[in-house]
Formats: C-alpha cells, sequence, structure tokens
C-alpha cells in the first residue's frame, strides 16, 4: 500500500485475533446463530414435503390415530389410538396416590403412615417405633418430632 508520501508500508491481510470473554461471546452467538438457521431451514424443508404429500401425510395420520371414519364418526378413533387414553390416566393416578402415600425417609419404597405431630410419612420398618434408613427427612428428625410431639401431650 503506498501512503500520500510516496512510501510503501506493509499490510496484514489476516485479522488480529481477539481473545477473551467478548470473542467467545461472538462465537457463541455465532453457533447459535447458525443452529437456529440450521433448525429453521431443517423446519422448512420438512413442511415443504407435508404440503407436497398433504394427501398422503393426511391418510397415514388418520389411519394411524383410527380416525378415518372407517365405521363411524369416532369409532376408528376410540378402538384404535383414542382408546389408550383411559389407561396413561389410570397408571398416572396410581402412580400419584403411591408418591403421596409412600415412605418419607430416603430410599424407602414402601407405603407409610402419619407419624403422629410430624408432616412425616413412615413405612412400619421406619416409624419412630422400629430402625431404618435415611430419606430427605433423616430417621433421627422423626423421632425427635414425635418425640417433642409426646412431650407436649404429657405437659
Amino acid at each position: 500500500m503506498v501512503d500520500n508520501d510516496g512510501s510503501e508500508q506493509a499490510v496484514d491481510l489476516v485479522p488480529a485475533v481477539e481473545d477473551g470473554p467478548e470473542s467467545e461471546k461472538r462465537g457463541y452467538v455465532h453457533v447459535q446463530r447458525k443452529l437456529i438457521v440450521g433448525l429453521l431451514s431443517v423446519t422448512t424443508i420438512f413442511l415443504v414435503f407435508v404440503i407436497v404429500y398433504w394427501a398422503d401425510s393426511a391418510h397415514w395420520f388418520l389411519r394411524y390415530t383410527g380416525a378415518n371414519a372407517e365405521s363411524g364418526t369416532w369409532y376408528g378413533f376410540w378402538s384404535g389410538f383414542g382408546g389408550a387414553i383411559p389407561d396413561f390416566l389410570i397408571l398416572g393416578s396410581i402412580i400419584t396416590v403411591y408418591r403421596h402415600h409412600n415412605c418419607h425417609v430416603k430410599g424407602c419404597l414402601r407405603l407409610g403412615k402419619p407419624v403422629e405431630g410430624t408432616p412425616y410419612l413412615a413405612c412400619p420398618a421406619h416409624h419412630p417405633a422400629h430402625e431404618g434408613e435415611k430419606r430427605s427427612v433423616s430417621e433421627e428428625v422423626i423421632r425427635l418430632a414425635h418425640k417433642a410431639h409426646l412431650e407436649r401431650e404429657a405437659s
């Protein structure tokens, strides 16, 4: 490169590499932008295929869910895909009831009964009258709470 005074000056064609949190942040944003562009591209291509092959896609979906009205408006759905919905609801309610009533000692899977004077549940193995292990609440804490309750009742 030639300056105004006629002398030549070397030009650095390689940009300086920046180090530090700012350059890392820009690199992260660059990767994030590439990821977003890639996901949008894949989504767009998928939508184009669904639109082009809509008749086949809709037929497959309706056939899979049983809603293509072979024997009646909702008969296929409730005989197929929709018939499994109550099963999942029953399973979820059983899990919920179990989690609500199991022993509060960490690692114990048994069902528990309330320990008087405390908000805890303990199975027969971990109740204050029995020996046991720990959970998120240690057995010692349950024993102390039960003992304090008995002392309050006695006085």
